[in-house]
């Protein structure tokens, strides 16, 4: 490739080669400096490039006419909103070097307001984070919010119920209610791969894709165990700083099973689904089949079950271990994610330079607890 064809990414990739030839005895110095000053006189024409584009689009705010560099840009862009423009390829293109080069300039250049912190990603990769979510059967049934900070859920401890009044008679009794709240903390749930710098060099938009996809999946699969945790290390009954899972114990698998699970869940609790491990679901099937499907194992939840490995086969569950949980996901428990679907996505090509790998981390912030008394059980061994 030409030097006057490169892109900043291609420039930066090109420098960091020259760096490694001027370390070989028989180099040639004057060539590869040479290149060097073309390669940054290259680098300086974009960079003006970019800020006189910017100026411009200054100017066009406060009524300037804009000039023939970005007007057809312009022209264009004046029916596209944010999301269009985050769709646009063009975006994704200028999103990849910054992954590429950690220059964002590019991105903001494009979008139509000024963005604070980290520019937002083209929207094909938050469709990728949002079908990591829906797909995770057990995360795409609790309830999502986006609200910022850490959130504190109001729940109903315990109150007196409501009163027939008849019109002329004495006022009812003053209701008593004693309430509680729970705090959902945002953790920073963590996933990071390292790729080679020849590979990330060769990263396209549609292999950008397959990594976020990745990173997603990861990050909600850690969400999900967590969310089991929370659920599984829950006290069996409500105070007003913890809400309540009540326990039913089983030493063996037996029909009645989840019919006395349900039996301990709040009559709120209505959308009902059952957790357990694909093993714990063989166990289950077995005791079908020895009465000759006679009874109803499941009490009619069987297209309910959602399997996760975070929750112990009852095979191998040790006392006091929770091998399947019963409740409502909707009702019961909330995951706050404060910076909504947005996966950030650092690129550190330092730490493992020696090894000419990058480390790719991706982050997400969500914080997730039980939000209603008696929404779950949990059976234990």
């Amino acid at each position: 490739m030409e030097i006057r064809e490169m892109q900043m990414s291609d420039i930066e990739a090109r420098l960091s080669q020259i760096d490694e030839e001027l370390n070989i005895p028989d180099a040639n110095i004057d060539a590869l400096k040479e290149e060097i000053s073309a390669l940054e006189e290259r680098k300086n024409t974009l960079k003006a490039e970019i800020e006189e584009r910017k100026a411009q689009m200054d100017a066009i705010t406060v009524g300037e006419e804009p000039t023939e560099v970005i007007k057809t840009f312009e022209e264009e862009r004046k029916t596209m909103d944010l999301k269009e423009i985050r769709s646009s390829e063009e975006y994704g293109r200028a999103f990849l070097n910054v992954l590429k080069s950690g220059d964002d300039t590019e991105c903001r250049a494009l979008l139509t307001e000024n963005v604070s912190g980290s520019v937002p990603v083209p929207t094909f990769l938050e469709n990728e984070i949002k079908n990591a979510w829906e797909d995770c059967k057990i995360m795409s049934l609790v309830k999502q919010t986006t609200y910022k900070g850490n959130v504190k859920i109001g729940f109903e401890v315990s109150a007196t119920g409501a009163e027939v009044h008849v019109e002329g008679t004495n006022a009812p009794n003053e209701e008593t209610l004693v309430w509680g709240s729970v705090e959902l903390k945002a953790e920073n749930i963590k996933k990071f791969i390292t790729v080679s710098d020849e590979a990330l060099e060769g990263t396209t938009i549609d292999t950008l894709g397959e990594l976020y996809k990745e990173i997603a999946q990861r990050i909600v699969e850690k969400a999900e165990e967590i969310a089991i945790g929370k659920i599984v290390a829950s006290p069996s009954t409500t105070s007003a700083t913890a809400v309540g899972v009540p326990v039913l114990t089983e030493n063996s698998i037996v029909a009645d099973t989840i019919v006395k699970a349900e039996a301990l869940l709040s009559g709120k609790a209505k959308n009902l689904n059952i957790a357990m491990n694909r093993q714990t679901y063989a166990a289950f099937i077995a005791v079908a089949m020895a009465s000759n499907y006679a009874v109803d194992v499941f009490d009619g939840l069987k297209d309910k079950i959602v399997f996760t490995d975070a929750l112990k086969p009852f095979s191998t569950a040790s006392v006091g271990d929770t091998y399947v949980i019963v409740g409502d996901f909707g009702y019961g428990f909330q995951a706050n994610k404060p910076n909504g679907d947005d996966i950030k996505i650092t690129v550190d090509n330092l730490s493992l330079a020696e090894k000419d790998l990058v480390k790719i981390v991706g982050r997400q912030y969500v914080g997730m607890g039980v939000v209603a008394p008696k929404a779950f059980v949990k059976i234990e061994k």
